[in-house]
């Protein structure tokens, strides 16, 4: 008898999130919402009120799923925004549970939040490693401290960069985003620059470029000098010259974006430079650069 994964997933909370490359992940949303959820340009988790999934709740999400369908599951994602700021002891009673449930599990990964990083020691993270939670998305959104100012990300990426260095070297891997024209006209070069040196430093197993779109918090969006086609091509070419890493599996694939941009840096950056030299003169010669890029708006 043929089983169906679809008929045993969770019964999600929506709107639920997960990163492009986790789209054939399993996933448990073992927080809902966002534990900050004031990020000024965010509006992902507006209509959620923050809360953690009790464990017995999680354990009857993973019961239900038939031992022949778990044992072909490679990946999981934990949703929502940072399900890392889960309390230690309870999120290791978790993990030990998938690796229990799960026997060919590969990978565990998970949004991570600045709050939740600087909040757990690096005995806790040391522990949470070793039960195959080895991938973090973090949202940087920009290296330069104006703009996460006028992003209210609630961080300083000079605070948190050693403690991400000190995950990484304990063995995590991270995905870490950025966010084009998040400064807006008037701080691009400054987000650029600074962005740039802050990859470099930290030099991240991947890279994902987003682009600046509306979220609901549409008075972000209008505070700034909106970046036209122009501005936006000349910001991405501008970080990726100036980012000096090795090794970095660079993406730009969200639906946000654009163009789509796949490399690894700093080894394909002539490569990627050259192509964003190409998109820039075709449509110059559709006299596209001067208007508006379509930005994706997310207004359910």
């Amino acid at each position: 008898m043929f089983l169906n994964p679809y008929d045993f997933l969770p019964e999600y909370s929506y709107p639920l999130y997960r990163p492009p490359s986790e789209a054939n992940s399993l996933i448990f949303q073992i927080t809902e919402g966002c534990s900050y959820n004031k990020c000024s340009f965010c509006g992902m988790y507006m209509t959620k009120k923050f809360k953690i999934k009790p464990f017995e709740e999680f354990k009857k999400e993973v019961d239900k799923i038939p031992e022949s369908i778990r044992k072909e599951i490679r990946r999981i994602f934990l949703a929502d925004g940072d399900a890392v700021i889960y309390p230690t002891d309870g999120l290791i009673k978790i993990l030990d549970y998938i690796n229990l449930m799960f026997p060919n599990l590969e990978r565990i990964s998970s949004y991570a939040g600045p709050q939740a990083i600087l909040g757990k020691s690096i005995d806790e993270w040391r522990e949470i490693l070793k039960r195959k939670l080895t991938l973090l998305y973090f949202g940087l959104e920009s290296g330069n401290k104006e703009v996460l100012k006028i992003m209210n990300k609630g961080m300083d990426p000079e605070e948190i960069k050693p403690k991400i260095l000190e995950l990484q070297k304990l063995g995590f891997l991270f995905s870490v985003m950025i966010i084009l024209g998040a400064g807006g006209v008037k701080l691009s070069e400054q987000h650029a620059l600074d962005t740039a040196k802050w990859i470099t430093e930290v030099n991240p197993k991947y890279l994902g470029m987003l682009t600046l779109f509306i979220r609901k918090k549409r008075d972000y969006f209008d505070s700034l000098e909106t970046p036209k086609v122009r501005d936006l091509i000349n910001e991405s070419r501008m970080i990726i010259e100036n980012i000096n890493g090795k090794g970095i599996i660079f993406r730009s694939n969200h639906v946000s974006n654009m163009f789509i941009l796949k490399g690894v840096l700093s080894e394909e950056k002539e490569r990627l430079l050259n192509y964003l030299d190409e998109v820039y003169l075709y449509l110059a010669s559709k006299n596209l650069l001067d208007t508006y890029p379509d930005y994706y708006r997310e207004e359910f």
